[in-house]
Order: C-alpha cells, then sequence, then structure tokens
C-alpha cells in the first residue's frame, strides 16, 4: 500500500425538480445534499471523513422539436443540457473546490415510457487542500448514465445506472488517484410525496510515480436519500367566537438523507481506516392553508374529519351545506374529487364556465378551441374540466360511443380500479385462479378482480368480509377510500423506496 493522500469526492444533489416527463431529476451525478441556502457534500483523505459546503449554481437548457403528430413541443423534448457550478470550502481545514460540469440528456418518449441517456460534455475540479492541489480535467473523466420512467398517469416511477472513472492528478501528475464508481437509483414521483435514493460503490486506487511500493487502494459505499412528504392536519379555532370552528393545514416537507461507509488506508500505512457516518439537511416547511368548506350534515359521523378534507380540497362542494354523505357517487363526481385531491392537471376553459380548481393557470393546458371529448359532457356541465383531465390521462375512460356517462353512480369495484390504475399495481396480483379473500369474491368483476386485491393488500380498501363491488359508492365511502389511498402516498410507499433501501 502507498503512503499516498487520497481524495474521493462523492457529489450527489438531491433536488425536486419538476420537467415535462421526468418528473425528479438529479441535477448532480454523486453524492451529496442541499436545502434552500446550502450545500454539503463528503470528501475523503487520509482516511478521514472531510465536510465541504457552499454554493450549487444549476442551469438547465432544454432544446424543443415539435412531433409529427403534435404541436405541443413541451411533449417532444429530446435534448437536455445541464450546467453545474461549485464553489465549496472547508474553513477549518482551509480546504477549497472549485467544480464546472456540463452534461447533455438525450431521451425518447414511447407511450408512457421515456428512456435517457446523460454524457459528459465538459468537466473541471480544483481542490486544494494541505499545500496539495488535485485536479480533474475532462479529457480525465469518463462517465455516462441511463434512466427509464415510467408514468401511470399520477406516479412516477423511474430507475438509473451509471457507471464513471475518475482520474486526480496531483502536484502535476506526480500523484494519481483513480475513482471508479457504480451506481444505481430508484424513486417515484406523486401528489402527496416523492422519493429518490442512490447506492453508490466506490473503488479508489492511489499511486505517486516517484517512489516504488506505495500504491494503495480503498473503498467506500454511499447512500443517498431524498424525500418530500405532504401532510395535513386539523387545527381547531381558540376563541369559540368565530365564523369557524377550525380548518386543515398542508405542510409540505423535503429532507435529505445521506449514509456512507469506508474502508482506506491510514497515512502511517498501519491498518486500514473503517468507519461509517451519516448526516441530513431539511428545507423550511411549506404550509398553506386550505378553505373552510359549509357542510353541516356531516357532523358527528365516524369519517367526519376525511369528509371535510376532501371537501377542504374541493373534492366535494365548499359552498354545498348539505352532501348526503349517504347518497351514491356519479361517474362526473368522483373525477372532481378524484382531480383536485391528486392535484391533477385540468384543462384551461372558458371564464364564464362555473369551475372551482385550486390550480394556477400556469399549470393548466389551453384547449379552449378544442370539441368536448364526450358528446354527453358538454364545456358548461359542472364537471366538465375535471373529466376532461382524468380522460387525458387516461384514468377514468369514456363508456363506449363517445360516451362517459357523467351522472351514473360509480360502483365500488370501478373506484378501486380507478385508484389501483393510478399506481400502476394491478400486474402485480396473482396470476391464474386465486381469491381475494372477500366471502363476495365471485362477485367481483373479472376486470376488477386484479385491483380490488391489490387494494385490498395495500390497506387502501379494509379487509371486511364482504366488499360488495357492484354497490354503487357512497360519498362518505368515497372520502374514506380517497383519505386511505392519500395515507398509502405518504407513507407505504415512501417507506418502500427509503427505509427498505437505507436500512437493508
Amino acid at each position: 500500500m502507498k503512503k499516498g493522500i487520497s481524495i474521493l469526492i462523492l457529489t450527489l444533489i438531491l433536488l425536486l425538480v419538476s420537467f415535462s416527463s421526468f418528473a425528479v431529476e438529479i441535477p448532480g451525478y454523486e453524492g451529496g445534499i442541499n436545502n434552500e441556502n446550502n450545500y454539503k457534500e463528503v470528501i475523503f483523505i487520509t482516511g478521514e471523513p472531510i465536510e465541504l459546503e457552499g454554493t450549487l449554481e444549476i442551469k438547465v437548457d432544454d432544446k424543443s422539436k415539435r412531433g409529427r403528430n403534435s404541436g405541443k413541443s413541451e411533449d417532444n423534448i429530446q435534448e437536455r443540457k445541464y450546467t453545474y457550478t461549485y464553489n465549496l470550502k472547508n474553513l477549518k481545514l482551509g480546504a477549497t473546490l472549485k467544480r464546472s460540469i456540463k452534461l447533455t440528456e438525450i431521451y425518447e418518449t414511447n407511450g408512457k415510457q421515456t428512456t435517457s441517456q446523460k454524457t459528459l460534455d465538459k468537466y473541471t475540479e480544483t481542490f486544494n487542500i494541505n499545500g496539495k492541489t488535485y485536479k480533474v480535467d475532462t479529457k480525465d473523466y469518463q462517465w455516462n448514465q441511463g434512466q427509464v420512467v415510467h408514468e401511470t398517469g399520477l406516479v412516477e416511477y423511474y430507475a438509473g445506472d451509471w457507471s464513471a472513472r475518475k482520474t486526480y492528478k496531483v502536484d502535476k501528475g506526480v500523484e494519481e488517484v483513480v475513482v471508479q464508481t457504480i451506481g444505481n437509483l430508484v424513486g417515484y414521483d406523486s401528489p402527496w410525496s416523492a422519493t429518490q435514493t442512490q447506492t453508490l460503490h466506490y473503488i479508489i486506487e492511489g499511486d505517486n510515480k516517484l517512489q516504488d511500493d506505495h500504491a494503495w487502494e480503498g473503498t467506500a459505499t454511499v447512500e443517498a436519500s431524498y424525500n418530500k412528504t405532504k401532510d395535513y392536519n386539523y387545527v381547531e379555532n381558540v376563541p369559540n367566537q368565530i365564523s369557524f370552528k377550525g380548518g386543515f393545514i398542508l405542510t409540505e416537507k423535503h429532507d435529505n438523507v445521506l449514509k456512507y461507509s469506508y474502508d482506506l488506508p491510514r497515512p502511517e500505512g498501519t491498518g486500514r481506516n473503517m468507519g461509517q457516518y451519516s448526516m441530513n439537511i431539511d428545507t423550511n416547511p411549506i404550509i398553506t392553508r386550505l378553505n373552510i368548506p359549509a357542510l353541516r350534515d356531516v357532523r358527528g359521523l365516524p369519517s367526519e374529519k376525511d369528509i371535510l378534507l376532501i371537501a377542504s380540497m374541493d373534492g366535494f362542494s365548499l359552498t354545498a351545506t348539505n352532501l348526503g354523505p349517504n347518497t351514491a357517487v356519479s361517474r362526473g363526481d368522483f373525477a372532481r374529487a378524484l382531480a383536485n385531491t391528486m392535484d391533477i392537471e385540468l384543462p384551461e376553459i372558458e371564464e364564464n364556465t362555473n369551475t372551482s380548481s385550486r390550480r394556477s393557470s400556469r399549470n393548466k393546458k389551453n384547449t379552449q378551441e378544442e370539441k368536448p371529448r364526450y358528446i354527453d359532457v358538454p364545456k358548461n356541465h359542472r364537471n366538465y374540466p375535471y373529466i376532461e383531465g382524468v380522460s387525458q390521462r387516461n384514468i377514468m375512460i369514456g363508456v363506449g360511443k363517445g360516451r362517459f356517462e357523467p351522472d351514473r353512480e360509480l360502483t365500488k369495484a370501478e373506484a378501486t380500479t380507478i385508484l389501483i390504475r393510478l399506481l400502476g399495481f394491478q400486474n402485480l396480483a396473482p396470476i391464474g385462479n386465486y381469491s381475494t379473500g372477500f366471502k363476495d369474491d365471485s362477485s367481483i368483476p373479472h376486470w376488477a378482480k386484479d385491483h380490488v386485491y391489490m387494494a385490498k393488500e395495500l390497506n387502501i380498501i379494509p379487509r371486511t368480509e364482504y366488499f360488495y363491488p357492484n354497490k354503487p359508492i357512497t360519498k362518505e365511502e368515497t372520502a374514506t377510500l380517497l383519505v386511505n389511498f392519500i395515507h398509502y402516498l405518504q407513507e407505504q410507499l415512501k417507506y418502500d423506496y427509503r427505509e427498505n433501501i437505507l436500512n437493508n
């Protein structure tokens, strides 16, 4: 083993950046964390982790081309260029790092899948510590990343892999440190949570060309996770003499966790320096106060809070005083509840059309000149924008012959099928003959059975004796179903993508 000094730069920034097709993008490429004001990463020198912090500037340039069958350029972006500028330091150790990166991403969309390939265009890095200068230029760094994204209509799932070899030249090439990297990432993005977890494996080899028998090697593993969670909380007002008893607050939180382990040589040449560390950094929560619904006929119900939550997000009417919790939900009303609670993009419509939406105009597609999709859903229908929104994503579809039947009652089997289709999990059900466990299993339509099975397994529907698949779903049951679905997105899905990987 050589008594060389190594530098292993681990640079992963985990941000939530929304793009068309690619919802959660990593604007870096290897291991670190950040919040609104500060960026941190870890480097390894002489067996000890050294923290650097400072600024990271990111620029993204989209190159758009119009497809042959579409006039919407955002649906046909074929190239994206990234520029990252790092300015980092460690004041205690007098260390500084400057890094500039330019990447190009080429991607292709095929239906609901998008594949991409990222390559390195230009790279410069200079790291100074203890009187030594470590440099990397473009010719000394080979890097590429491949990624695939699958969109279900509500959730985007993605996975990626990359490999790299970086050569640091120390003191004009007297010493060299080569870092080989194998990495992978998995993640998802949904309206109520998003998580991305990366795992990076490094092999580091050092060599001093002026000294014999001073070669050395080490390894390191980095696991980093970005997480976004949107949660709700009901807050009662302290004064009694106030026009409303209380209301719901939405709180959106972003946090990053970095765990790493290493096995590196000690500078004195005796034994190995091994250890495990972790660090985290959070952002300031974003708080939103929801509207106060006028409902009065749900007071005292076991599902009162569920109903009020859905109504606060305009899933049910904000101004109606009577909901009729035991009455059936129509297909159109379910489209409204789903669109407003899951933040589904809506078409922009004429100003005189009576619609209510929490969405700003910058998130709406301009379809004013387009004809209605269904002959029985004119633009003046109360649920027109919601039906158009869910239909554009194939979340809900028509019944044939150009009709949607917006006022027809929705069955429990249909509602459950829609939610599992949103997750894309229907193919995870068993193959062949199996039972959902409900006593009325034989009454479940064949097209709904896989969806009902998965909904029960994921605790989105209750594990009761009977499911009553062909019974119309009531407004009270709709509220409970949507809240259970929200809980799944907030908790179970996030846990699988984060804790299960980090604690494995």
